[in-house]
C-alpha cells in the first residue's frame, strides 16, 4: 500500500491531496473495509456491571479453609501426626506449642513468678497450653470465647501474621466448646475444627484436651 494511501485511510492526509489515481486505490480499499465490518455481528451495548462491582468491594469474599477434623482423644498416635501436619502458614502446630511455651516459661523467668508448692503446682502441671488460631482477613479484632470462661471471659487474640489471629490459654484434659467473636458482634466457627449443635439451634466448635500420658502413647 502506498504510504500516502495509508495516511489518508488513517486520516492523516486530506484525499484533496493524493491524485486520482490513488483517490481510487483508495476508494477500493474503503469499500473493502466497509464489506468486512458489514459482516461482524452487532455486540449490542455493553453489560452495566457497576452495581456488582460495587456490592463486592463492599462485601469481600472470606477465603476459604479446608476443614481438618481433630483426631479422636484417645488416639494418642493420630494427634501426634496432627500436630506434626503442616498448615498454610507454614508452621507445624508442635513448633508453635514449643515456641509459646518458651516465651511463656521465659516471661515467668523475667517476672519472678514461681509455682507454689502442694495443691497449686499440681494444678498448674495439668494444665495444658492451647493454641487457637483464626484466618480472618479485614477485621479489626478477634476474641475466643468457650465454655472454659463460662462464655463471658473473652480471650483477645493478636495478629501474629497478616490475617491470622493467634491466643494461648492453659486448658486442663477435657472436652471444651468455644466459637470466635470477630470485631465484637460476628460469632464464627473455627474451620479447622469439627462443630456441634449449642442446643439453641446454633454450632459450636469442639476440642478435645488430652493428658500428657495420653498425648505420648505411642
Amino acid at each position: 500500500m502506498d504510504r500516502r494511501i495509508k495516511k489518508a485511510l488513517d486520516g492523516e492526509l486530506p484525499i484533496e491531496k493524493l491524485t486520482p489515481a490513488q483517490r481510487e486505490e483508495l476508494a477500493t480499499y474503503q469499500l473493502a473495509i466497509e464489506e468486512v465490518l458489514s459482516q461482524v455481528p452487532d455486540p449490542g451495548p455493553a453489560p452495566d456491571i457497576t452495581g456488582a462491582v460495587m456490592w463486592r468491594i463492599a462485601h469481600p469474599a472470606a477465603p476459604e479453609r479446608p476443614r481438618r477434623a481433630a483426631p479422636h482423644a484417645t488416639d494418642g498416635l493420630a494427634w501426634l501426626r496432627w500436630l506434626w501436619r503442616p498448615y498454610p502458614i507454614r508452621l507445624r502446630p508442635v513448633a508453635l506449642l514449643a515456641t509459646v511455651a518458651l516465651l511463656v516459661a521465659g516471661g515467668l523467668a523475667l517476672s519472678g513468678v514461681r509455682p507454689g508448692a502442694g495443691t497449686t503446682a499440681q494444678a498448674a502441671s495439668a494444665n495444658q497450653l492451647v493454641q487457637f488460631r483464626l484466618g480472618a482477613d479485614g477485621v479489626r479484632e478477634v476474641a475466643l470465647v468457650g465454655d472454659f470462661g463460662g462464655w463471658n471471659v473473652r480471650y483477645p487474640m493478636e495478629q501474629v501474621a497478616p490475617g491470622v489471629w493467634s491466643t494461648a490459654v492453659p486448658l486442663e484434659p477435657g472436652v471444651y466448646d468455644y466459637a470466635f467473636v470477630v470485631d465484637g458482634t460476628t460469632w464464627i466457627l473455627d474451620p479447622l475444627a469439627p462443630s456441634v449443635s449449642d442446643g439453641f439451634g446454633g454450632a459450636n466448635s469442639r476440642l478435645s484436651v488430652l493428658a500428657p500420658d495420653v498425648r505420648t502413647r505411642t
